[in-house]
């Protein structure tokens, strides 16, 4: 099998394929390593705006709308940071090493003045929102940046790093429209993006070869705590729906959703995405990061499809 380091691949600037695997043309190098795909997780800035049922309001739409532009822009940044960490782990990775860094398709002095500018773009976006969105925005940088220096090679550290990552995208959402966050929304998120980190580590723990105690290039887990964290994983997937179940009849559902029961359609469709996640990971089918597999799933989006009919119905009028 050749590597990101062949003559051919350096020459060309084109990632070359495993051997026997059907080549296909791959995107621009400067798309795969901003990761582009990547912007629809700052969606999530929008939930605060839907629960708190504000989307008849034209300005919490638009101060979402530029804090999902700041957030992307940061979270390119991000990559490229990371991108620039790992170029070594990257080059000695199955997947990885066809990464645009890895592969010598950019230089990495060029990325870094890249990420600069996203930094200052996005910086300036969230300033336009809001000082308190500027903050969260800000923290955000710190732990990304902590996560990719020291952070992700400290086992389950690593994996609480990253579920805190998703969550303030959440509270950024909140705090863009100026609303409180719940604590029950918060207590979901959290577990539910714990569930969702400690995935992606198993996702590729599975694809990693060697003993037992072979160690994660990169990374401080080896391959015999598959199982531990598998289990870990699973938990804390089912604690989410066990929140959102007991949400259902909480005094503050009955008085923000004129109906709160049909949320419980809810719970059986995220309970079956999730089990299909970790059901595809333990067959070795989990692509590294379980968003990118979920956006080509079609029973993921139809297991979205219900959450969203079931939320509509519980804000029906009727």
């Amino acid at each position: 099998m050749p590597s990101s380091e062949d003559p051919d691949t350096v020459a060309t600037g084109r990632s070359v394929p495993p051997e026997g695997a059907r080549e296909r043309p791959l995107p621009h190098p400067w798309l795969r390593l901003l990761r582009l795909h990547h912007w629809i997780k700052n969606a999530l800035l929008a939930v605060p705006l839907l629960t708190a049922q504000a989307w008849h309001q034209p300005a919490a739409w638009w101060a979402v709308f530029c804090g999902i532009g700041a957030f992307s822009l940061v979270a390119s940044a991000t990559y490229v940071l990371n991108d620039l960490n790992d170029i070594e782990a990257d080059r000695r990775h199955r997947e990885k090493r066809f990464r645009p860094l890895a592969a010598r398709q950019i230089r990495p002095r060029t990325a870094l003045i890249v990420a600069g500018l996203l930094i200052v773009g996005g910086g300036c976006a969230a300033f336009g929102v809001g000082r308190g969105f500027a903050a969260v925005t800000l923290l955000y940088i710190v732990i990304t940046v902590a996560y990719t220096r020291y952070l992700k090679r400290v086992a389950l550290l690593d994996v609480l790093a990253l579920a805190t990552l998703w969550a303030l995208r959440v509270l950024a959402g909140a705090v863009a429209i100026g609303v409180d966050m719940s604590v029950w929304l918060l207590s979901f998120a959290a577990f539910l993006f714990l569930s969702l980190s400690l995935l992606k580590r198993c996702a590729e723990l599975r694809e990693a070869s060697g003993e037992d105690d072979a160690s994660l290039p990169g990374r401080s887990y080896q391959r015999r705590d598959l199982a531990v964290l598998q289990v870990f994983g699973i938990a804390t997937g089912t604690v989410s729906v066990l929140v959102l179940a007991l949400f259902v009849d909480s005094p503050s559902a009955i008085s923000h959703y004129p109906h709160p029961e049909r949320l419980w359609l809810m719970c059986p469709a995220i309970w079956f995405w999730l089990g299909r996640l970790w059901l595809e990971t333990g067959r070795g089918h989990m692509h590294h990061d379980p968003v990118v597999f979920s956006l080509r799933d079609p029973p993921s989006w139809c297991a979205l499809g219900v959450v969203a009919t079931a939320f509509a119905a519980s804000v029906a009028p009727f």
